[in-house]
């Protein structure tokens, strides 16, 4: 790659892992600050069950509803260790909140082998309670556990909402901040310069390196939760190695370089031997997994599974600036401009409380008892106790990662409509040349079969094989005609367009 080439894919890489990661970091602050304001120390505590297994299954449980990221996570394990949560307990959610929700669960069923989905979520709550349990038994000092959280509630009524909101505006910029930046100029850094399609021959099911090397890759590198299911997918199309998939599910999704510099910065250097081990646990299931979970019957020479890990742009494309742009509104679809705004609201906030609030006046002036009037409250103004409140918070925030499914993932003939729009601007910018415009549009193409794979299933609690295999067809067409425009053979690219048209045809009839 030229230098100017490396400059962009770098911008490019550092961008959509930026916009990536929005929206599950900013549920990570705001589950932060419920826990803080609403639900308090001593709630926090109770909630995760403290000492023992028990407290380690309940982590688990609990991070698997959340939906958050494996940046979303650090200040959801900050507040966690604040409140004096034991840290078996802490490093049990942080192994097990990133992987799953109920977003990625339903995605990886539709996308995935459901058998082989529910085995990874099965192994990975093993990996984290282990993982807890480890971390108790061999790493931990007996040191007691420190409690910095015990601090006055805020009052009933709409302060108390106020509240939090200052809270996840402060910590939008604070000790999390530096993590969750480092991350994303490291995964931008080491994306973008990885030449295009370095890894698209990598993950074999032949080969036992494909587990440990996802392992390492993965653990470096950021994912977001969709995004991870979705490279998973890709694995199980092309009959890539399933172990390598699992190390995608339990590491590539669930660590990255930020979070791993938080736990060495909390708890010292030996962190690193402690995940050493968990690494270690995921490479051996992964193995074990590459021969008894393997139904593919074929493997593809190659895949572009982990395109997103490399520089967006093949040698001598002569990319500018405007490309950079173009692929970062691409990466900004449904939920990420809501979250870009909000989190937007949030730093700008943050630095305002910073520069004229350092003592905290307004979160004091908040938490002032209230002064009775000496009449009785209102039914409809009655104080509901911040850990109740807190809890229905963090409740409703499964229920809006739920209904968020519905809007994320559309109804066939919604899906359709969007498909024909971009089918249209995909065939034309082939027949016109436009490369780049093309190879965009057909990466748009093949997402939107996608969503409406998990959107039938959504709406009608199953997939039949007919539709399954019609969609399949189409992205085999699609992903075909775009590897023919990044080897330069436009020619061969437009030979493609009937076979093209035609998949899209069986595809739409099928699901009419």
């Amino acid at each position: 790659m030229d230098g100017q080439t490396m400059v962009l894919s770098v911008l490019v890489r550092m961008g959509q892992t930026a916009i990536e990661c929005t929206p599950t970091l900013a549920v990570g602050l705001l589950v932060a600050a419920i826990l803080r304001r609403m639900v308090g120390a001593a709630g926090t505590r109770r909630i995760f069950g403290g000492k023992g297994l028990g407290g380690l299954f309940r982590a688990w449980f609990i991070g698997s509803l959340l939906p958050v990221c494996s940046l979303g996570v650090i200040p959801v394990a900050r507040e966690m260790v604040r409140a004096g949560v034991p840290w078996p307990t802490v490093l049990s959610f942080v192994l097990a909140a990133p992987q799953l929700n109920p977003l990625s669960f339903l995605y990886g069923l539709t996308l995935s082998e459901p058998m082989v989905i529910v085995f990874f979520v099965v192994t990975t709550m093993g990996i984290s309670i282990v993982g807890g349990e480890l971390w108790r038994r061999f790493f931990s000092t007996g040191e007691p556990i420190p409690v910095h959280g015990d601090e006055a509630m805020p009052p009933p009524g709409l302060g108390r909402l106020g509240l939090v909101f200052v809270t996840a505006c402060r910590e939008t910029i604070g000790a999390s901040f530096p993590y969750c930046l480092a991350s994303v100029l490291l995964t931008g850094l080491l994306a973008g310069l990885i030449p295009h399609g370095a890894l698209s021959t990598t993950m074999r099911h032949d080969s036992w390196l494909s587990t440990p090397v996802m392992a390492l890759v993965g653990t470096a590198l950021y994912s977001g939760v969709l995004q991870g299911m979705m490279r998973i997918g890709l694995i199980f199309e092309h009959g890539n190695s399933t172990g390598a998939a699992f190390a995608l599910f339990a590491v590539g999704v669930g660590l990255n370089l930020g979070l791993v510099a938080w736990l060495v910065v909390s708890k010292g250097p030996r962190v690193l031997a402690w995940l050493a081990l968990v690494l270690g646990m995921v490479v051996l299931a992964g193995w074990s997994m590459d021969k008894t979970l393997y139904f593919a019957e074929e493997e593809a020479s190659h895949t572009h599974a982990f395109d997103d890990w490399t520089s967006p742009f093949p040698a001598g494309t002569g990319a500018g600036f405007g490309e950079v742009w173009n692929k970062w509104v691409q990466k900004a679809e449904v939920l990420e401009p809501l979250a870009i705004a909000l989190l937007f609201v949030q730093a700008l906030v943050g630095v305002v409380l910073l520069g004229l609030d350092r003592k905290s006046r307004i979160e004091t002036w908040l938490c002032r008892p209230k002064v009775s009037n000496g009449r009785p409250e209102s039914i409809f103004n009655r104080g509901v106790p911040g850990p109740v409140l807190g809890l229905v918070a963090l409740a409703g925030l499964v229920v809006f990662s739920l209904v968020s499914l519905y809007i994320y993932y559309p109804p066939a003939e919604e899906a359709f409509n969007e498909i024909s729009r971009v089918r249209a601007d995909a065939l034309t910018a082939v027949r016109t040349g436009k490369t780049q415009d093309a190879i965009r549009q057909l990466e748009a193409w093949d997402l939107l079969t996608r969503k409406l794979q998990v959107g039938e299933f959504l709406r009608t609690g199953r997939l039949d094989q007919g539709k399954r295999e019609r969609t399949e067809a189409l992205r085999e067409e699609l992903e075909g005609m775009r590897d023919d425009l990044l080897a330069g053979n436009l020619e061969g690219a437009r030979s493609k367009i009937l076979q093209v048209e035609k998949a899209h045809v069986l595809c739409r009839s099928g699901f009419q």
